[in-house]
């Protein structure tokens, strides 16, 4: 796609401070456009599933307005948080109006800005991954850019990856269970890093230990800006944020392992292990987050040339869509495991 498709990520965080500024019914456009506007349209619109080819690789590698659409929304999603502090304050309104909000801001920082922030802790100029850790601190996840990159990324598919969830297992239970392991699995990668120096875990070169301290400096900045009464709001938003990247983990990965070897250790990652979608809206505003097989085989590809396989399995709809059905679990079992044995290249649980 050109760069200008990707503008499409902006409708959301303008939405949801449309919704902020006009109120009423207006608070509830986000939440409507995202879970059936764009699912809607995923189903109706033609998938494309073609690559580029070598000349065009090379181009769009060359592009850098491809990056400057990430680096917009850092600023984006600090000024709509804000803007949700100014606006809670200053207003009286009924509860399914701020509720309206809520869920409307969460979709912005949440679906929006942590999967820019997914993009850019892969990159290779820490000024770029510095970029992805604050937009991870604004919904107080920064220890994401820890355990993602090191654990995820070498562990997925496998029982010993938190975000990789088995067959059987649904989005409830996996949210329980996953937030607090990915938090551990940071801070055990950090002091493995460290011990590998010789220092202790409670060293300032720590990383979590940074992210705490940053993360708690934003938290008070929040309480000063807009009162202690508004942090249990901000807090709502935050944890929503991170959860719904969880649901994300669950569907991106759910049922999928790799087979333990002979000697001891799981096959590569392939294409078979990543649940794949083509569905040209959702990928336009999630920067090609769908074509996550390649993502997980050559994490340092920019999103505007990932490819997709016909080996990688298929999701009937994109991201939006198959969060809502994940969130009814009979729904989504019906669904997703009669397609298991058909997405899977191994099968089995090492």
């Amino acid at each position: 796609m050109k760069p200008w498709h990707y503008f499409a990520s902006f409708l959301v965080p303008i939405l949801a401070a449309l919704g902020l500024a006009l109120a009423g019914p207006w608070a509830w456009l986000t939440v409507l456009g995202v879970f059936i506007a764009i699912p809607t349209l995923d189903a109706l619109l033609r998938v494309q599933d073609g690559n580029l080819d070598e000349s065009a690789v090379l181009e769009a590698r060359s592009k850098t307005l491809y990056s400057l659409i990430l680096y917009a929304h850092l600023p984006i999603q600090i000024l709509l948080i804000l803007y949700l502090g100014f606006v809670w304050n200053s207003t009286s309104q009924p509860t399914w109006v701020r509720t309206g909000w809520v869920l409307s801001v969460m979709l912005s920082t949440g679906g929006i800005g942590i999967t820019v922030a997914h993009e850019l802790i892969h990159r290779k100029t820490s000024w770029e991954r510095w970029i992805g850790k604050w937009i991870l601190m604004t919904v107080l996840y920064m220890h994401f850019a820890i355990e993602h990159v090191r654990g995820h990324h070498a562990q997925v598919a496998t029982d010993k990856d938190p975000a990789s969830a088995p067959k059987g297992m649904n989005v409830y239970r996996f949210i329980l269970s996953t937030v607090p392991a990915q938090w551990l699995s940071a801070w055990k990668l950090e002091s493995k890093r460290l011990s590998k120096h010789g220092l202790s875990v409670w060293s300032l070169r720590n990383e979590m230990l940074w992210y705490l301290m940053i993360q708690s400096v934003w938290m008070l900045a929040i309480g000063y800006l807009f009162g202690v009464r508004f942090l249990p709001i901000y807090l709502t938003v935050a944890v929503l944020s991170f959860l719904l990247l969880e649901i994300i983990n669950y569907v991106e990965h759910y049922g999928l392992r790799r087979n333990l070897g002979q000697h001891g250790r799981f096959e590569p990652v392939s294409e078979a292990h990543s649940w794949n979608s083509n569905h040209r809206v959702s990928r336009m505003m999630l920067f090609e987050l769908s074509r996550h097989s390649d993502h997980h085989m050559s994490a340092e590809k920019p999103y505007q040339v990932l490819r997709t396989e016909q080996a990688s399995p298929q999701m009937p709809n994109g991201y939006p869509g198959m969060v809502l059905l994940a969130l009814i679990p009979p729904l989504w079992f019906g669904v997703m495991d009669r397609r298991l044995p058909d997405a899977m290249s191994t099968t089995g649980s090492p």
